[in-house]
């Protein structure tokens, strides 16, 4: 080891000031790089740690209140027949259905059906644009789908007036429907 040392100290005294000040500028150099390195390392750890302790916190108030949200899926599930839910593919036929008894299926553009699954129900939903509708057929279909209520809802409408006809509408449904995935609830 003395043998290293000497040959270290007789290599550093040959050497010129400039390459001892580049010597100790890339020591640097990559000693601020693996810092660098470290630090960012250190800080993901911290963040993964932070993020897991939320979570654990989350989910430990999930389970002190699981009597509550039992009762409350009771209570929800009490108000529903599930023979009345609505699947995907029922859905659409159900919503052709009333924009065919309200006049409207021709003005309609009906978007495929997003599916959401959950572990207790799935989750619909439907986007319907209708063109050029009146005031009076656009309350005419709002109220045949309130009449499926609670098993369709309409989850937001955006309404828009034609420039050159104003009594002319351009309306836009988010319609939302689910069903359970196990009947016996």
């Amino acid at each position: 080891m003395d043998k290293l040392l000497a040959q270290l100290r007789a290599f550093y005294k040959r050497t010129t000031l400039r390459e001892k000040l580049l010597t100790l500028v890339f020591i640097l150099v990559i000693a601020a790089l693996w810092a660098n390195s470290w630090m960012s390392r250190l800080s993901g750890w911290n963040d993964g740690r932070r993020s897991s302790g939320v979570e654990l916190q989350t989910q430990q108030q999930w389970l002190e209140r699981r009597d509550e949200y039992t009762i409350g899926l009771a209570r929800a599930l009490e108000r529903v027949d599930p023979s009345k839910t609505f699947e995907a593919s029922k859905l659409s036929a159900e919503v052709d259905s009333l924009l065919r008894s309200s006049n409207l299926s021709a003005k309609a553009d009906i978007d495929p059906v997003r599916t959401r699954e959950g572990e207790i129900f799935n989750d619909h939903n439907l986007r319907v644009r209708l063109d050029r509708i009146s005031l009076a057929q656009l309350i005419e279909f709002n109220e045949a789908l309130r009449q499926n209520s609670p098993y369709i809802n309409i989850e937001s409408v955006r309404i828009n007036a034609d420039r050159r006809n104003p009594e002319q509408l351009s309306v836009r449904f988010e319609i939302n429907s689910f069903d359970l995935k196990d009947e016996t609830l």
